[in-house]
């Protein structure tokens, strides 16, 4: 046995498990536990991941769902031990998310921390790129950052 058990973090789950990983995947879902392999999904798209990948997950960490199918494929995940149900107890605030652990049998609401960047969160644009394009770009750019209460 390894001194460090792997983890395998896949971002956007909801394209490996129907491409070439997804057999892989499916296998490590269901018996990744045994070898001491942990995987970590992340996803926006939880009704397009297999049913056993929620259904075996130990810790379950969800933001705010607005479609109609990732709210039933959680409910679908929804453990025996929780009064009531997930869908109820779904954050709705910026930042927020319930988190569900299988290990101490319980739910809790948490608040992830605001994220600090350079950018301030906003989307990068060609044309703020050197040389700045064009002056109705940067006309048009300037006027979206006063509709903002930017400078």
């Amino acid at each position: 046995r390894p001194g460090r058990l792997p983890w395998l973090f896949v971002d956007e789950a909801h394209v490996a498990v129907d491409g070439v990983a997804g057999t892989a995947l499916r296998t490590l879902l269901t018996r990744g536990r045994a070898p001491g392999v942990s995987l970590v999904l992340a996803t926006q798209r939880l009704s397009a991941l297999p049913a056993v990948a929620a259904s075996q997950a130990d810790l379950l960490l969800a933001h705010r769902l607005t479609s109609e199918a990732d709210i039933e494929a959680l409910a679908a995940a929804s453990p025996t031990y929780l009064s009531g149900t997930l869908e109820d107890r779904l954050p709705s605030g910026r930042g927020e998310a319930l988190v569900v652990d299988d290990a101490t049998e319980s739910t809790h609401a948490i608040r992830v921390r605001d994220r600090h960047t350079p950018h301030g969160g906003d989307t990068p644009r060609a044309s703020e790129v050197a040389g700045g394009g064009s002056a109705d770009v940067r006309r048009e750019n300037d006027r979206w950052e006063r509709s903002k209460g930017g400078p």
